[in-house]
């Protein structure tokens, strides 16, 4: 009860800093303190993402188009250019470090080379088995980036400086579940310390003023 009460009240504190916020920022976040969950926009979260990975190695994020039910990204992956639609599932900040689990219920595509999509896409709905698709994603995935054909895990260190440092994290931790809907992503805080913290930090970030490769 008493950890219920305190979620409560760091939500209802949170909520009242966002009513401050000018009003080109609060349109970016929304406070559900019923639920216990917290609206970034599609922008904050591209914004939140590209800062995360920028430093993963192998890993090139370029167009990212937002939809209403995934993302529609195209990224280069160890020489590959791939799509991919996906949406964020989970997120876990820690010790210095994050990890993203991706869902990708939709298109997941080699752009160069129709005939290596084709047999990757053939593969997934023959209902190939585990090993087939560890085989396949460990030929062209980084170790740190895993697929299992339904779910993408990207973890790293997080940077020392930018939207979202290590020393934010080094003795606190997040851990989320994300719900993607038209207006943005839902965050469902489990573990509520650095919630705040993260907050703060995204919507201390400069949008992109063009998508990249305009």
């Amino acid at each position: 009860m008493a950890g219920r009460s305190l979620a409560t009240k760091i939500l209802e504190g949170a909520l009242d800093w966002v009513k401050q916020l000018p009003s080109a920022l609060s349109g970016d976040v929304a406070i559900d303190v019923a639920n216990k969950r917290v609206r970034l926009s599609h922008a904050r979260v591209e914004a939140l993402t590209r800062q995360m990975l920028r430093n993963v190695k192998a890993l090139e994020l370029g167009t990212w188009e937002s939809r209403p039910a995934v993302y529609d990204v195209r990224l280069t992956v160890s020489g590959w250019k791939l799509r991919v639609e996906a949406t964020l599932e989970r997120l876990e900040l820690a010790g210095g470090r994050y990890k993203l689990w991706l869902r990708t219920p939709g298109k997941v595509e080699l752009e160069e080379s129709r005939t290596a999509s084709a047999l990757l896409m053939g593969v997934l709905r023959a209902g190939a088995g585990q090993a087939a698709l560890r085989a396949l994603a460990e030929k062209l995935l980084p170790p740190s980036i895993r697929w299992d054909g339904q779910v993408l895990v990207v973890e790293g260190k997080l940077p020392k400086e930018g939207v979202v440092s290590a020393r934010l994290f080094e003795s606190s931790s997040l851990t989320m579940s994300a719900e993607h809907c038209a207006e943005g992503l839902w965050l469902s805080a489990e573990a509520w310390p650095g919630l705040v913290d993260l907050l703060q930090a995204v919507l201390g970030t400069d949008l992109p003023r063009k998508p990249p490769g305009t």
